[in-house]
């Protein structure tokens, strides 16, 4: 520890952390930084100015194990409001930063410096490898240090403007690459995105949030119209809904930037309802159209911002009718393939647009720097009913995971009291409402169902051979006339079910016909059929050919148990010639036909469901704008 008096002012000043090479004097703000065993006063920096951050100096904290103690304090600002880091000493030696944004802090450690790198290669979206990790860069950015208290590595310049890139990675991975006032060879920080109470910091430690009062019950500059701010702590940019005034929130002040033009019809979620969805209560603060322009014509749709002081910031997102609710993700969660497909946690989303989104309309309230006519490139992918947006600007990238809601979600979240509007078309993350899952998935069980009882039958049939005869024609016999006539003789059925009768014959280059009649000889019914047999055969200038069969069977219905005599009757062509013929009758057969047939019914409708589900993505993927391959 190294104790002395500030050279400018005579107050004492302390050295505590082994690490500080600078400490900012309490008492005039004075930089004095250590050389040997003496002190030296380096100009002065600007005094910490009250935000809503809850860290003070001298607080401790643990992560698992390792320990650590925040002793400096710098307010950094690119011209839009300061934003709070924090200088980190562990007790191991290490060293790194703590930083707030929107809620989420960085604990970020150093890990020394990366030769060879250079700030223009780094631009919002970049992919690259570094310390182990992969990464995408989310922001380039710059800022000044403006203020500053406590122990510090480094003299502190409050007119050097330094510049950064932030990138995240899987599972929270976050990094920065700290270019300074240079452009290469930028210090390296690792850490990742933790919650508040993930810090590890007694809350007896934590200072209460400082609230922007006045803003809460604020008057727009230009009317004198009343705004009452919903998130006043975290907001940068307030549009007034009656004039149409776009404010910047500055230091708990308000500055008028430009006239907006007000949005007619206005907004369908009012600002300042609330409405439950995910568990979570959101309050509407902010409203957006914003449009894209493909082959000359204009699609609009319109944001609502959301609030939870808990969970920060969320969009809710409607066009034509249709709605998608969307969280922040972080980038490096997010695989891409530019214009091809995303991958997330194994899904995969295929490109479905690429546009130039443009901010028409602007109400309410937001925490970054908002203005009508301001552009980004967006991207979206869609898995239905989820998508990954992408929007890219020169400086920073966000990602968003939307999912689908159907307007009568919307409508009981909010409690709104007017019907909201039947959605038309086709939306690139709506699903698919003629899904041929389900079909398919009951014609499978049905099928195997019928299948069990297709073989349970055929093992109990009897499939007995009731009767068998060979029929020799005589030569003088004539087709179709008495003499073609035989009787079999009698033979019983002993159970009612199908019987199969199978004709078989030695035809050659003829045919053969049988005339069959089935009589019962105690009821005297009668059971008639027809079966025919014909092949033919024989060669040609393309070779040898042959058709025809010379068997044939037939199926007889529902034939009641008896004694029965089968009278069968020849036709045929010219003379017999010796012919022939089998009669073969086999009782209580199943029939496979009928199990063919039902399985074909079963099927219509999973068919059906899919010529649905397809002519629907087909309408869906005639509005996309890019060629992303075959899909899934």
């Amino acid at each position: 520890m190294t104790q002395g008096t500030c050279p400018a002012c005579g107050a004492a000043v302390e050295f505590s952390a082994g690490s500080a090479q600078v400490v900012v004097c309490g008492h005039c703000q004075t930089v004095v930084a250590r050389q040997g065993a003496s002190l030296e006063a380096h100009g002065k920096v600007g005094a910490i100015v009250e935000t809503d951050s809850p860290l003070r100096l001298g607080a401790e904290g643990r992560l698992g194990r390792d320990a650590y103690r925040l002793v400096g304090h710098l307010q950094k600002d690119h011209g839009a409001g300061p934003w709070d880091e924090w200088y980190v000493e562990f007790d191991d030696g290490r060293t790194g930063w703590l930083s707030e944004s929107e809620g989420a802090f960085h604990l970020l450690i150093a890990s020394g410096t990366e030769q060879g790198l250079s700030l223009e290669d780094f631009p919002p979206g970049h992919r690259f490898s570094l310390a182990g990790h992969r990464l995408v860069v989310e922001e380039r950015g710059h800022g000044r240090v403006v203020a500053a208290e406590g122990q510090l590595p480094d003299d502190v310049d409050p007119s050097a403007d330094s510049h950064y890139v932030d990138a995240t990675g899987p599972k929270g991975v976050f990094v920065t690459l700290d270019f300074g006032t240079w452009s290469t060879d930028p210090e390296v920080y690792v850490g990742k995105k933790l919650k508040l109470t993930e810090l590890g910091i007694a809350p007896d430690q934590l200072r209460p949030r400082v609230k922007k009062v006045a803003l809460q019950q604020a008057r727009c500059t230009q009317c004198n119209g009343p705004l009452e701010l919903r998130a006043p702590d975290q907001t940068k940019r307030v549009a007034c809904p009656y004039c149409g005034a776009l404010l910047d929130v500055r230091k708990g002040k308000l500055a008028f930037l430009q006239l907006l033009e007000k949005p007619d019809p206005g907004p369908r979620i009012p600002l300042g309802a609330r409405g439950t969805l995910e568990g979570t209560e959101w309050i509407c603060i902010g409203f957006l159209v914003r449009s894209c322009t493909v082959e000359g014509v204009r699609y609009p749709w319109e944001e609502y911002l959301l609030f939870n002081r808990e969970r920060g910031f969320t969009w809710l997102m409607e066009s034509n009718g249709h709605w998608v609710f969307l969280i922040p993700l972080d980038a490096g969660d997010v695989s891409v393939a530019p214009g091809i497909a995303a991958h997330r946690e194994g899904q995969r989303y295929r490109a479905f647009q690429s546009v130039e989104a443009v901010t028409e309309t602007v109400l309410g309230e937001f925490y970054w720097e908002v203005r009508a006519g301001e552009t980004s490139h967006a991207t979206e992918y869609v898995a239905p009913p989820y998508s990954v947006s992408v929007d890219e600007t020169e400086n920073e990238v966000t990602y968003t995971l939307g999912e689908y809601l159907a307007p009568g979600v919307v409508q009981e979240a909010f409690g709104l009291k007017e019907p909201l509007p039947e959605p038309h078309g086709i939306a690139p993350s709506q699903p698919n409402p003629h899904s041929s899952g389900p079909a398919w998935m009951w014609a499978g069980i049905w099928s195997l169902a019928l299948l069990a009882v297709f073989l349970v039958l055929n093992v109990l049939a009897a499939n007995e051979v009731v009767l068998e005869e060979t029929v020799r024609l005589d030569l003088d016999a004539r087709s179709g006339t008495p003499a073609a006539i035989h009787f079999s003789k009698p033979f019983d059925i002993h159970k009612h079910g199908n019987v199969r009768a199978e004709l078989t014959s030695p035809v050659n280059n003829s045919w053969l016909g049988v005339q069959a009649e089935l009589v019962n000889e105690q009821s005297g019914d009668v059971i008639g059929f027809y079966e025919e047999v014909g092949y033919y055969s024989g060669s040609d200038s393309d070779g040898s050919w042959s058709e025809g069969d010379q068997t044939e069977t037939e199926h007889l219905s529902s034939v009641p148990p008896g004694r029965y005599v089968l009278r069968s009757q020849a036709l045929f062509d010219g003379t017999p010639r010796g012919q022939s013929y089998t009669l073969k009758l086999v009782s209580d057969t199943p029939r496979a036909l009928w199990f063919f047939w039902a399985l074909v019914l079963l099927w219509v409708l999973p068919l059906f469901a899919v010529f649905r589900a397809s002519s629907f993505e087909t309408s869906r993927w005639a509005e996309s704008n890019l060629d992303s391959g075959s899909g899934e």
